[in-house]
């Protein structure tokens, strides 16, 4: 009897267990209206499209646009997300009213940066810096950037007369990248000290990991996922704190300085040429809240070094394996260094048309399959394609369909051809509709 009573409860229990599973799948059941982009049909309740979405994307996605056409949706980690291809990319980028970039989904930024504040406003201030004080002004940064590089390749390679082997490249772009881009930050003054330049740099690493959590949680609730990373945040461990500390340690004493300097020579004060000299020119600038700009520098930084080195490895290594790509790219260089007497300047660089179009073909191919989570923050959005998404559907860019189109690349789009662009008159810096590697729009890469 007894033996029959535990079988019955084992029996009972898995029943139970069947029975909540058909519940939660019907809670977590997608639902589509009859106006937009087409579900992908799949085989796994729950899980959806979450393993080809991850491990497969290139095939899975190609295959999807294929059979559904420009615009079509999938579930993954308990949620539709509706992928855009190359027609409609463009609507998501510039009609910034409607899609937001959903930056948060990615990082918890408003924890990790606790001081910040008005998330968007310091977007904002650091997308103006960006374009008025840096790319506007490129011609001043150039030998800015020149000199601190070749000073970073002296520290970190050197001469290399006997052969050096280097673990991470990455980590090694990464050191040397730091040094210009921590003299444009916060001035030579501050960026003297060595633990300014290692901070900057060592930044976008150390709060890597907190994005490297796949938000398996969000298959029982987004909120969940969110909970989970953000614990070592809630208990007080913050990766930025270290790094805060060391900043403002270093740049008190320079704001100090200049703003003594300002006090004493009035109007025939120079501005320094630095992004802690544009915070200091905001006419709501306030000394005693350095943790906030110290922040709002942090989160510039985080876009400028990371970003920037990760594409320097991936050139150096489609260099490397290209012997004559690369006796190319350095005739032409030294043919340049002679005509301006080894003082490259910015007009000098545009000159280097092979170079140009070796680094456009090198962010062409980032494989970057899918970029740019957006979120849809209007009520619903109708695509030129008739396709409607209602508000709150996260939008995802499938940007290699633009980058590597066919119809505007030829049909050779996915070999890497380094000089492709030579006789384009299509520099690397410059964004159209087929190559979105900088965004588009408002919401384009400003620096």
């Amino acid at each position: 009897m007894g033996e029959y009573l535990k079988e019955t409860s084992v029996f009972q229990t898995y029943i139970v267990g069947i029975i909540i599973l058909i519940i939660f799948y019907i809670i977590k059941r997608p639902r589509i209206a009859a106006n937009e982009p087409p579900l992908v049909p799949y085989t796994i309740p729950i899980l959806g499209h979450t393993y080809n979405y991850l491990f497969n994307t290139q095939k899975f996605l190609k295959e999807c646009k294929e059979q559904y056409g420009e615009c079509f949706s999938v579930y993954v980690f308990g949620y539709v997300v509706t992928v855009v291809s190359r027609d409609s990319l463009s609507e998501v980028l510039i009609n910034r009213e409607v899609f937001e970039l959903d930056i948060f989904e990615i990082l918890p930024f408003n924890m990790i940066f606790e001081n910040v504040g008005d998330f968007g406003k310091v977007a904002h201030i650091n997308a103006k810096l960006a374009r008025e004080k840096i790319s506007a002004k490129i011609e001043v940064c150039t030998p800015v950037i020149r000199k601190y590089i070749v000073e970073g390749i002296d520290k970190w390679i050197g001469d290399c007369k006997e052969p050096k082997e280097f673990r991470s490249i990455w980590s090694l772009t990464n050191n040397i990248i730091a040094l210009p881009v921590a003299n444009i930050m916060v001035g030579e003054e501050a960026a003297s000290h060595e633990d300014v330049t290692k901070s900057l740099g060592d930044f976008a690493f150390d709060i890597g990991p907190l994005g490297a959590i796949p938000p398996v949680f969000s298959f029982i609730h987004p909120k969940l996922h969110e909970f989970v990373i953000t614990l070592p945040l809630r208990f007080g461990w913050n990766p930025v704190a270290r790094h805060r500390k060391i900043i403002i340690n270093q740049i008190k004493p320079v704001i100090e300085k200049r703003i003594k300097e300002k006090k004493t020579l009035g109007k025939d004060y120079k501005p320094y040429f630095d992004a802690l000299e544009y915070y200091m020119s905001q006419p709501d600038f306030d000394y005693s809240k350095l943790h906030y700009y110290v922040d709002a520098l942090f989160v510039l930084t985080f876009g400028a070094i990371g970003t920037t080195s990760g594409a320097v490895t991936n050139g150096l290594f489609d260099m490397a394996g290209r012997p004559d790509c690369f006796n190319e790219l350095y005739e032409e260089a030294m043919m340049i260094d002679k005509e301006c007497n080894g003082s490259i300047g910015f007009a000098d660089v545009q000159k280097m048309k092979k170079l140009d179009s070796f680094v456009k073909e090198v962010l062409r191919h980032s494989d970057d399959t899918l970029k740019r989570l957006h979120k849809v923050i209007s009520e619903s959005y109708t695509f030129s394609n008739g396709y409607t998404v209602p508000k709150g559907r996260r939008i995802n860019l499938y940007v290699n369909d633009a980058l590597k189109s066919k119809d505007f690349y030829g049909d050779d789009a996915d070999e890497f051809k380094p000089f492709r662009f030579v006789n384009e008159n299509s520099p690397a810096t410059k964004v159209d509709r087929n190559y979105v590697v900088f965004g588009g729009g408002k919401h384009a890469c400003p620096g």
